[in-house]
């Protein structure tokens, strides 16, 4: 038919190969663990010290102002639960790497649950190792669906 092409596998060549995957891999999983235990000074040293990040469309630069940014998100919600899934990751050689992964992450913001809030997404990072282990030095979040809807959000263009 023309139009099906098979899946590229990722094949991992070396066990120094699989270790990286296997940092990297936890360190999404941390950092989602650090930002629903309220904890932004530990989810904001998962990036480098310059690092970049763009969650709402807008590139910020440092992890200060990481931290910044996360430190009044986190202290609005009450509770929040950020699930990781669907996590690859590309070694590019044994000092960097990049990776995409699936967030769907939940806010409660009141008791009464009534202003709960919502967003699916993925994120886009790239990785630099660092002298204390694998630190994001850019983080890029698309998303792809919001409750109540985000229209003006960076999203995957699945349409486009």
């Amino acid at each position: 038919m023309g139009w099906f092409r098979p899946c590229e596998i990722l094949v991992i060549t070396s066990n120094e190969e699989l270790l990286i995957v296997h940092q990297i891999t936890f360190i999404i999983h941390e950092q989602a663990r650090l930002a629903d235990e309220n904890r932004p000074v530990e989810q904001a040293a998962c990036f480098t010290e310059d690092a970049i990040a763009n969650y709402y469309g807008e590139e910020i630069h440092g992890r200060e102002k990481i931290y910044n940014l996360l430190l009044p998100a986190l202290t609005k919600w009450i509770a929040s639960c950020h699930s990781i899934s669907n996590v690859q990751v590309t070694v590019n050689d044994t000092e960097s790497a990049t990776s995409l992964s699936y967030v769907h992450a939940w806010h409660r913001v009141d008791p009464t649950g009534e202003d709960d809030y919502e967003v699916r997404g993925q994120y886009h990072d790239e990785w630099i190792r660092s002298e204390v282990g694998w630190r994001i030095s850019k983080r890029t979040f698309l998303t792809m669906a919001a409750t109540p809807p985000r229209p003006d959000a960076p999203g995957i263009n699945r349409l486009a």
